[in-house]
């Protein structure tokens, strides 16, 4: 994947060309490995919750993240400051959705159960077709559509252990208001950050938007330290921050950014059904999980629904002229 060098004048965004199969390729295996990084975030959030307050831990992960980038940008920090200057409603617009729903997915993640957070998840790729048609006036065809159900039908059969009578069952509690805040968050997120001009790698788009969301997410920090518990500088808390800071805030972001760049939010946004697969080999391999053949059923629609997806010959074009719409 090549960049404009970053010294290039400030311009209006135009329509990358698309993407050829290789670029696709490698789109497709950086959201899948930035989904299994996501999926390792809810199982450290969840094991912590009772340790590290949700705030605090949301708000010290990006943190260091930014410290890991910081080197990053300060090669070259003249060209980069200027396009941070051009765009930085845009950063700050990200940053706020991306920190603000990973925080509320933290907070979720307190109030409510691993399954009904699958389930929840399993939202995002509908949320982000519907508001990249609402916002921007991105078309989907029906087979897009048709992967997507195929996809959550997957989500479903591990949700609902292979029994649907399940999900008459499930118990929706106030976490799960908050989840699906979140998941509007992400899918916001993901159509716009292609509309960002593309003149940045994925670390010095990713810095900005990571320094923003902090900054607003600082006094919810402060009254969360005064008013219920501080973060305790413990080896768990430490260990879990660290941990989701290199390996989400860090990894799956700079993974995710660079497919979402390559195939479009649309597509991109398919591989979060990938989530719970992942979240159920985690919890085989470490937790002593029995794999059961709703397991194997449920990962075989999944893989089918995001095969459906990715198959599309061409991207979705969006409506209006093609100089002034990114892909998506």
């Amino acid at each position: 994947m090549h960049h404009a060098p970053e010294s290039t004048p400030v311009a209006p965004t135009v329509r990358r060309p698309d993407p050829s199969p290789a670029e696709r390729r490698q789109a497709y295996l950086f959201l899948a490995v930035s989904a299994f990084f996501l999926a390792l975030n809810h199982v450290i959030a969840r094991g912590v919750h009772e340790h590290v307050p949700p705030v605090g831990l949301s708000f010290w992960r990006w943190v260091l993240a930014a410290l890991v980038l910081l080197p990053v940008v300060l090669v070259g920090w003249r060209a980069t400051l200027a396009v941070y200057r051009a765009e930085w409603r845009a950063f700050v617009l990200t940053g706020a959705l991306v920190v603000g729903a990973t925080t509320l997915m933290m907070v979720a993640l307190n109030f409510t159960t691993a399954t009904n957070a699958a389930l929840i998840n399993a939202i995002q790729p509908v949320l982000t077709v519907l508001l990249s048609r609402l916002v921007y006036g991105v078309r989907f065809g029906a087979v897009q559509a048709f992967g997507i159900a195929i996809a959550f039908g997957g989500v479903l059969l591990m949700v609902a252990r292979g029994d649907w009578h399940t999900l008459a069952s499930l118990d929706f509690q106030g976490g799960d208001l908050i989840a699906l805040l979140a998941m509007f968050g992400f899918a916001g997120y993901a159509i716009r950050f292609v509309r960002i001009a593309h003149r940045l790698t994925a670390a010095r788009a990713l810095f900005p938007m990571i320094v923003a969301g902090s900054v607003l997410l600082l006094p919810f920090y402060l009254l969360e330290s005064l008013f219920y518990r501080t973060v305790p500088l413990t080896p768990t808390s430490v260990g879990a921050i660290v941990s989701i800071a290199l390996l989400v805030s860090c990894g799956a972001m700079l993974l995710w950014n660079t497919g979402n760049r390559l195939v479009g939010a649309n597509r991109a946004s398919i591989f979060i059904n990938l989530v719970p697969v992942f979240g159920v080999l985690l919890a085989v391999t470490f937790l002593g999980e029995r794999f059961e053949p709703w397991h194997l059923g449920g990962m075989a629609l999944t893989g089918a629904g995001v095969l459906q997806v990715v198959r599309q010959s061409t991207p979705p074009r969006a409506a209006g002229p093609a100089k002034a719409r990114p892909r998506d």
